[in-house]
């Protein structure tokens, strides 16, 4: 009996007679095993081997349990090694699938110390589940030095932290309203009592606690077989991660930790709620509101112009969306130069073909139209009468054939293009009206601006219009009234001023030398909407409530004093203009500047002018090239930084109150922001109309840096001076992008008015930015006028079907019945 040294290897030789000839073996033992006894014996060479085979000569006094169960290797000590995806003492047991946490917890005392260790403590390495090692508390969330880490929380755990491990399977019993081989997805809704989750497939296996029956190495006990999802989002829509639905609604990015994790339904056409059980009914206009008010519903320009006469022919098709987001493609619709075919103008094919889409989904809509030159194409505008509310943007499908365009050119080129002049709206922002009150929109111009000049001191970007009484000049008490109504602007009632407790909405600026002073619309303006009297021309309950930013400015020409910064057309004469209604709102404008300031602020004497936010874009086009990067996702928590960052679902204004430029020709140091000098009307005198949508914000984003691109504001690089290359280019701050919910009809030019034109033309390509003043709108008060069954019913999720109230009938109860009960 003895006991060998710690990896000894015993090596025997055993000879036999009379030839003599040996046969050689050899023993492993392991450092904890004792060899009691070797005895040698007198026996035949088949004994030997024998023996050999069984031991019995050798009498081991352990071994590693179960023999590690055929998934590990014995080592020393009589431990197991386990392969991948086994633990246990006898590696009998499996790992379950790991995943992102979706809630952290500490892991516990692993080490045996009786302690938990700190964040950055990490202990039993060399493990089976944790090779290289882990921690006992909550995942690192600093590093060495003490700085927060990002992207530290949500570490790998087993079942994602939301489900139990069967050891025998390996497979995870996710917890109620997750599943996944990992139990990584929030569940979407299903008919299976809730959302029950498993990670398991439809298998009918029994898990045994240790104490089981089965006598298995379960992790938990009680649990039976797992039930398997069925019916997601009742058959009605589709399972997709937060990530995918984020990408379909325009694109967006969802980057966060649950991109693939958090899950949804995208409900079909008709269908609502979580689990898209809910049938939707008819949306209509709540009759009561047009009694006071008009509907704004959705007007969309479509244009096919040709660079040479005579060369269109071809055909296209629209597709129309919904309320509820349904495409439908109209038949195609064959064209011509001049828009006529056989003497039937190209609005009648395009109405029929809308009306005869399947569902009768466009129950009626008007067009009008008007050719381009006579035979360089067409343009024309569709008003959806029978689609109230907020309809998407309509679209040109000009590829029936594949990738090869069905539009045809003989010569030339071709555009095809679509614009919202007219954003249909659900709810209105706008829902008090100033009783007692009436008044005009003027121009401030001595003839329309399509031929004449602007007149007026007052005339400055963002004051090209004013508002006056139905009969001529406000009275002293129309004006009171007016005050009154238009009232607080800029979320502090302690700074409004005159008994009228208003704000008036105006920043006084400083040019040129002296300096002179000059009154110009403001960091918080009033924003009103107007609404034609019902005694008016061609009114219908669809004549559309037109926005303006209004702002006081008290040494304007008298009457003149609440200037209008948009216009919807060139009324000038006090008697071509249209008497309207005003109704106001709570919410609040704010015009977006960017700097050290909070907000646009007073540059009275040789102060520094605030720095606006501005952005060009093309027509036809909805996205917004600004001068900075607006989103609050960026936005610094120091200065300079935006005054009012943006992000998706927020409200802007974008109108074309011919902006200026900047010029540092008039001899000052600290030009006025823009200049006073009007610049980007249509052609330097006429102003782009029907500018008042207001649009609502679906992305807002960066993009790298192009061949022509500069990411400073400040760079003015001017194509007349820039000898730095042979063939000097425009370089644009086009990096920064809002993209907003309709095609903008009209073109934002480029005019860079924060830097210094010296050359005080475009066509010097000095300018980099955009010239369009951006204005942000928070609502407030609201009224929601476009609903299922029109506010006048109930809307029975089961059928679909409207329940009208008394005195309502139509299948959106959008129809007064004083026989209906």
């Amino acid at each position: 009996t003895f006991a060998p040294p710690p990896l000894t290897r015993l090596e025997f030789e055993i000879f036999s007679k009379p030839k003599r000839k040996n046969l050689s073996f050899f023993l492993p033992i392991s450092n904890n095993h004792k060899l009691e006894k070797v005895k040698f014996m007198t026996m035949s060479k088949t004994n030997i081997l024998l023996c050999i085979a069984t031991w019995c000569f050798v009498r081991v006094a352990s071994e590693c349990p179960n023999a590690c169960s055929g998934h590990g290797l014995c080592g020393s000590y009589d431990m197991c090694t386990c392969d991948r995806n086994w633990q246990g003492s006898d590696c009998s047991q499996r790992t379950c699938p790991f995943g992102l946490a979706h809630v952290d917890t500490p892991k516990g005392d692993l080490d045996g110390s009786t302690t938990i260790g700190e964040f950055n403590d990490v202990v039993i390495p060399s493990s089976t589940v944790y090779p290289y090692g882990t921690t006992e508390g909550f995942p690192h969330m600093v590093d060495s030095a003490g700085n927060v880490q990002g992207n530290t929380g949500h570490a790998y755990m087993e079942c994602s932290n939301k489900g139990l491990c069967d050891r025998l399977s390996g497979e995870c019993e996710c917890l109620t309203g997750y599943d996944g081989a990992a139990c990584q997805r929030a569940s979407c809704p299903s008919k299976t009592g809730g959302s029950s989750g498993s990670g398991r497939s439809s298998s009918s296996s029994t898990f045994n606690g240790f104490l089981g029956t089965g006598g298995g190495n379960s992790a938990f006990i009680g649990r039976s077989s797992a039930t398997p999802l069925i019916d997601q989002c009742s058959g009605h829509g589709t399972c997709e991660t937060i990530a995918e639905l984020a990408y379909k609604e325009n694109q967006n990015v969802y980057n966060l930790w649950d991109k693939d994790s958090s899950m949804g339904c995208k409900c079909d056409s008709g269908y609502a709620g979580a689990d898209c059980s809910e049938r939707q009914c008819k949306y209509g206009i709540d009759p009561l509101y047009t009694d006071d008010a008009t509907a704004r519903v959705t007007h969309t320009k479509v244009k096919i112009e040709s660079s040479d006469s005579n060369a269109l022919s071809g055909e296209y098709a629209l597709k129309f969306h919904d309320i509820f987001g349904e495409d439908h493609i109209t038949a195609p619709l064959v064209l011509s130069s001049t828009g006529v075919i056989n003497s039937v103008n190209h609005c009648v094919t395009v109405v029929n073909a809308l009306k005869t889409l399947p569902n009768g989904v466009v129950p009626s809509v008007t067009c009008s139209q008007s050719a381009i030159n006579t035979d360089y194409g067409f343009h024309y505008t569709l008003t959806f009468t029978g689609n109230p509310g907020k309809l998407p943007q309509l679209e040109i499908d000009q590829y029936l054939d594949g990738t090869r365009s069905t539009i045809l050119a003989a010569t030339g080129t071709f555009e095809a293009d679509v614009a919202t002049t007219v954003i249909g709206e659900t709810k209105d922002y706008f829902p008090t009206r100033c009783e007692g009150l009436t008044v005009k929109v003027l121009a401030d111009s001595t003839d329309t601006p399509s031929s004449g000049t602007w007149s007026g001191s007052g005339v400055h970007p963002g004051s090209i219009g004013y508002l006056t009484g139905k009969n001529g000049d406000f009275t002293t008490a129309q004006a009171k009234l007016l005050k009154a109504c238009l009232g607080d602007s800029d979320y502090d009632i302690d700074n409004n001023v005159d008994v009228a407790n208003w704000d008036k909405g105006v920043v006084v600026e400083a040019d040129g030398s002296g300096p002179t002073t000059y009154n110009m619309i403001g960091a918080f303006p009033h924003a009103i909407k107007v609404v034609p009297v019902e005694s008016s021309a061609g009114y219908t309950k669809f004549t559309y409530g037109e926005h303006h930013l209004v702002w006081y400015d008290e040494s304007a020409s008298t009457g003149k004093e609440f200037r209008v910064a948009n216009l919807n057309n060139g009324h000038n004469q006090h008697v071509e203009a249209t008497e309207s209604y005003v109704y106001t709102t709570k919410g609040t404008v704010q015009q977006m500047g960017h700097g050290s300031d909070t907000t646009i602020s007073d540059n009275s004497a040789s102060g520094a002018s605030s720095t606006r936010v501005t952005g060009y874009f093309d027509a036809y086009s909805n996205k917004v090239y600004t001068n900075y990067d607006t989103s609050c996702e960026n936005q610094p928590a120091g200065f300079p930084k935006n005054h009012k960052c943006v992000e998706k679902g927020d409200k802007l204004f974008i109108i074309d109150s011919c902006w200026g430029a900047g010029d540092l020709g008039a001899g000052t140091t600290n030009p006025t922001f823009g200049g006073v000098l009007l610049y980007n009307c249509a052609d330097s005198n006429s102003v782009n109309y029907n500018t008042g949508n207001l649009y609502t914000v679906t992305k807002v984003y960066t993009v790298p840096l192009g061949t022509n691109s500069t990411i400073s504001p400040s760079d003015t690089i001017d194509i007349s001076s820039d000898n730095s290359i042979a063939s000097p280019l425009k370089r644009s701050v086009d990096t920064n992008i809002i993209e907003v919910d309709g095609n903008i009809g009209w073109r934002g030019l480029e005019g860079d008015p924060e830097n210094t034109n010296l050359s005080g033309a475009d066509s010097s390509w000095s300018d980099n930015t955009g010239i369009v003043t951006l204005f942000h709108f928070t609502p407030s008060d609201s009224y929601e006028y476009v609903s299922q069954c029109s506010n006048r019913g109930l809307c029975d999720s089961t059928s679909g079907l409207c329940q009208c109230f008394k005195g309502y009938t139509g299948d959106d109860c959008g129809t007064q019945n004083a026989l209906a009960v």
